[in-house]
């Protein structure tokens, strides 16, 4: 008699997984659909076959996920899970070394290999889900400005810039440096990413147009405090 209880509870241990195996399952999952949504499309992509490969049993993705369409959706919202580390004004630096890290930072958010997989999705879908894709895109770029932003306030506060809207600055130093290229590799008709000098020229436009010549940078601030 005594035994049987042991048994049965042996067997609910066996069959209930842990919190660990639970969220290693759920990444599978996620790791498979992304792959299949990405080089398969959405409605070529089923749950059985997500299932599948993912090796686990379809009633675990309803349960975990619900149904395709919510799949795809946690999918999407992940698409910037991958985080890369927002750039910080080191002691000591100067204007254009600081912004060379924020270039360097905004060319591996926007063009790491799963960034450019995961928008070319998103522009095939634009049209099943027009509202998701606006809202996902809204929130990446909000909050990759505002990581720029912020070096621009350590810039100002540390006197190598003027004190100005650094919310537009972050807005027209990221639109120079991706630009239509960026759109170009996001739809394939291009695949060479930025060269050094290219990004140079463009911060030194950006510096110029935004600031005048960085020698002057400080006497434009005065001049526009008084005004």
């Amino acid at each position: 008699m005594p035994a049987k209880p042991a048994g049965r509870r042996k067997r609910n241990r066996a069959g209930r997984p842990t919190a660990e195996e639970l969220e290693r399952r759920k990444s599978r999952v996620m790791e498979v659909a992304t792959e299949m949504f990405v080089h398969q499309g959405f409605a070529a992509t089923t749950l059985l076959d997500i299932a599948k490969q993912a090796g686990v049993a379809t009633r675990t993705l309803y349960q975990h996920f619900g149904d395709k369409e919510a799949l795809f959706r946690e999918v999407i919202f992940a698409r910037d899970a991958a985080v890369v580390d927002a750039p910080v004004l080191q002691a000591g630096e100067d204007l254009k070394s600081a912004l060379r890290r924020v270039a360097a930072y905004s060319y591996e958010v926007a063009l790491r290999p799963k960034s450019i997989e995961l928008m070319r999705l998103m522009i095939a879908e634009s049209a099943r889900f027009p509202e998701m894709m606006g809202k996902v895109a809204n929130t990446i770029f909000s909050r990759f400005k505002a990581n720029v932003a912020a070096v621009f306030r350590q810039l100002a506060d540390a006197g190598l810039i003027p004190q100005d809207d650094h919310d537009e600055s972050a807005s027209l130093f990221v639109d120079l440096l991706l630009g239509n290229q960026t759109v170009m590799i996001y739809f394939g008709w291009v695949s060479a990413t930025p060269s050094d000098q290219e990004i140079d020229l463009k911060i030194d436009l950006f510096v110029r147009g935004r600031f005048g010549s960085q020698e002057m940078i400080k006497k434009p601030a005065k001049k526009r405090s008084q005004a």
